[in-house]
């Protein structure tokens, strides 16, 4: 393959991301701070690195999947970050949630020492992730966006350039407060069911085949028939911060959002059970536990 790529954060979507570029016959640079993930990467095919100015040196195109703002401070212009990787010709596509004054800082600062910065967040699963089930909404310099469509087949189904830098943002939560709305629906439509005396797989069986189902149902459902939620794809702790995020977004812009809120306690919810490290498709327990469903 002509680019090389580099992946900043190694963790649930880093790894299956950095997992099918090496599928897909890419070489593949990455780094994490946590020791277990690079060693799992290096495991897989890939070169872990020792910093985030190391994997820039070796790379045309790099994705940053970080999990906070500190994170990408780092990152970026941390002591080892992109600003010091001694060249400037490599691309930045920024796949992380987060809040969008933030990326534009990181970006201005990538922009004043001469490197390109694209906000492109990724719609989707870790375990739509492992499967190239994700779709890309690209955002900042049109030409660079472009340039980048190259590799995304390596990891993903779809993408679409949605505008200027942090449009791509915007997309994401966007897609975010109906994952979240239609995922505590499913949940909620599981724990009526079962409450009702149909069976589990069943509801799943009919559901997915019905006019009422939605992407949300069908990859998390086969979770919540099971009842089984510890092989998380995301997890609450995390979902969290992305409901922080939106709800914040909607208040700044004035928008009301009453469903969004309204489901935003239920994920709380699930943190004061301890289901922080849970996948998010544990809602459907924590709604059955509200109902007094014994499963």
């Amino acid at each position: 393959m002509s680019k090389r790529i580099g992946v900043v954060g190694l963790g649930i979507m880093g790894s299956a991301i950095s997992g099918n570029f090496l599928k897909s016959g890419y070489d593949v640079a990455g780094f994490d701070v946590n020791a277990g993930q690079a060693a799992a990467f290096t495991a897989n095919g890939g070169t872990a690195l020792g910093s985030p100015a190391e994997v820039a040196a070796q790379s045309d195109i790099v994705l940053t999947l970080l999990p906070s703002i500190a994170a990408l401070d780092s990152v970026c212009t941390g002591t080892d970050g992109f600003t010091n990787a001694g060249t400037t010709d490599f691309t930045i596509m920024e796949c992380s949630t987060l809040p969008i004054e933030d990326k534009q800082r990181n970006y201005d600062a990538m922009t004043a020492a001469g490197i390109t910065m694209l906000d492109t967040p990724l719609s989707g699963t870790g375990a739509q992730a492992q499967v190239k089930d994700l779709a890309v909404y690209l955002s900042g310099d049109e030409v660079a966006a472009n340039a980048c469509t190259e590799v995304i087949e390596g990891f993903a189904r779809a993408h679409y350039y949605v505008g200027p830098f942090g449009s791509g943002s915007k997309m994401k939560y966007v897609a975010n407060h109906l994952v979240a709305i239609h995922n505590i629906a499913a949940g909620e439509a599981f724990v009526l069911g079962m409450k009702a005396g149909l069976d589990a797989q069943t509801i799943f069986d009919v559901i997915a085949d019905s006019a009422g189902t939605s992407r949300m149902f069908e990859v998390r459902g086969p979770m919540m028939v099971a009842d089984d939620y510890s092989e998380a794809t995301m997890k609450i702790s995390t979902w969290q911060k992305d409901m922080g995020i939106i709800g914040t977004f909607a208040k700044n812009l004035d928008c009301p959002t009453p469903l969004f809120g309204t489901c935003a306690d239920i994920y709380t919810a699930g943190m004061a059970q301890g289901r922080a490290d849970e996948d998010t498709a544990a809602v459907c327990a924590i709604l059955a536990e509200s109902a007094r469903l014994k499963r």
